[in-house]
């Protein structure tokens, strides 16, 4: 009797040891997902999971080693909830290294440094190539020689197309969703022609491309522009408004990552990035010192934000992110 006691006892130390193990990898599942994607169902899922966690160091710390036969198969119920909940510590594990792993840049070598955005197309139009990536201090800057800008949902734009010299993605979806759905987009949107009503949401402007003009459109005129666009043939797609005319929209969020918008200069559309993990607000400043007047967010949550350019000798370099099959919609800038 007394040696079934000590091995329970022994037994209930090692599984609280382990349910201690496992609320520690929950609280670093917790505070970067918290971090890197915000208070999203993953940042629930990794909580839930902590929670059953500690649960489970209690029930194993307190738990009454005499109970009955009886009180032992009511226990089989909370040990086998414990014990699946243990596992599904490792797959919150990987989404929490997924999440990490869009976070940063791959290595990027600039073709210049500038400092204002009035030298962006001075220094692209005395270039010879397709694609430059410009820099300053605080942001990288993607600006193509393009002919042509395509918004593409469902099939993601090919690499081996050599027409094709910048890739990002474009609008948010509401869900991760391996089977492509044209409601998973957020917002109006529209390739060539096609007009699509996504998931609604009242607070997006917009984003259009009509013969040849691009422009960014308030709250109050983003319906309306996508749906004109798509009676000219057009392309367009709703977002948060970052800039517009020099004065700040009203998107805020408090995550801390690489942020991303599309940008127009001058007439002529490239693509923003935080060169390195910061602040919304601090983006928005950099952005606005380095003269940017107009922009729309561009999803960069872990999964959505995998971009690539096409280089000097004609490879595919991504910039940041994996191709993930959950993905949908794109904007590609085209020879």
């Amino acid at each position: 009797m007394a040696q079934r006691m000590a091995r329970n006892s022994k037994r209930h130390r090692y599984a609280a040891l382990w349910f201690i193990f496992c609320v520690l990898l929950s609280i670093f599942n917790i505070c970067t997902i918290q971090i890197f994607d915000g208070h999203d169902w993953p940042f629930y899922a990794v909580l839930l999971n902590a929670v059953v966690s500690l649960i489970g160091i209690i029930y194993h710390m307190h738990a009454d080693e005499r109970r009955s036969e009886t009180g032992r198969m009511r226990g089989a119920i909370p040990h086998l909830i414990l014990a699946l909940n243990s596992l599904m510590v490792f797959p919150m594990l990987f989404l929490s290294l997924f999440t990490l792993s869009g976070e940063y840049h791959n290595p990027l070598t600039a073709d210049a440094t500038i400092t204002s955005a009035e030298q962006v197309w001075q220094t692209m139009d005395n270039s010879d190539k397709n694609v430059m990536v410009l820099q300053t201090d605080d942001l990288y800057i993607y600006c193509a020689n393009y002919n042509n800008l395509v918004y593409v949902t469902e099939d993601r734009p090919s690499q081996d197309d050599k027409s094709n010299l910048l890739c990002v993605a474009a609008a948010f979806q509401s869900t991760y969703q391996l089977d492509f759905n044209e409601d998973n987009i957020v917002g109006w949107h529209t390739s060539k022609g096609r007009l699509e009503r996504g998931a609604p949401q009242d607070d997006l402007g917009a984003f259009t491309y009509v013969d040849g003009v691009a422009r960014i459109w308030n709250i109050d005129e983003a319906e309306g522009a996508v749906r004109e666009a798509a009676d000219k043939g057009g392309q367009g797609y709703q977002s948060f408004i970052v800039l517009k005319d020099g004065e700040r929209g009203d998107f805020r969020t408090h995550e801390f990552r690489c942020f991303r918008v599309l940008a127009i200069l001058d007439g002529r559309v490239c693509i923003i990035d935080s060169r390195t993990l910061t602040h919304f607000d601090e983006f928005v400043q950099k952005l606005q010192e380095f003269g940017v007047r107009d922009a729309v967010y561009s999803d960069m949550g872990s999964g959505w934000n995998y971009s690539w350019y096409r280089d000097a000798n004609g490879n595919a370099q991504t910039i940041i992110g994996m191709p993930w099959p959950f993905s949908h919609n794109w904007l590609t800038f085209r020879m």
